[in-house]
């Protein structure tokens, strides 16, 4: 099973729950062009019991992962960060 296919069936079961991400109710702070906004959006990532996975999934993406939020991590490769998971 695939990085992709781990998070889908993680978000479904969370859905089943009525449950949602932080990034599943609006994706425009993770999407942002405005870095201060990334920034907020990659600290609401922390609480997420997706983290693990999300990060799973932005590490092995193919093509690799460019710009926006994921796993608390920005990939816009102006200001992307190490952080350990």
């Amino acid at each position: 099973m695939s990085a992709a296919d781990v998070l889908h069936l993680a978000l479904r079961q969370m859905l089943d729950h009525d449950q949602r991400p932080p990034c599943g109710y609006s994706s425009d702070q993770w999407l942002s062009e405005d870095h201060e906004q990334r920034a907020i959006a990659a600290r609401c990532c922390r609480p997420c019991p997706l983290l693990a996975v999300c990060h799973t999934f932005a590490s092995t993406a193919r093509p690799r992962i460019t710009f926006g939020v994921f796993a608390a991590i920005d990939y816009t490769a102006t200001t992307r960060r190490t952080r350990t998971v």
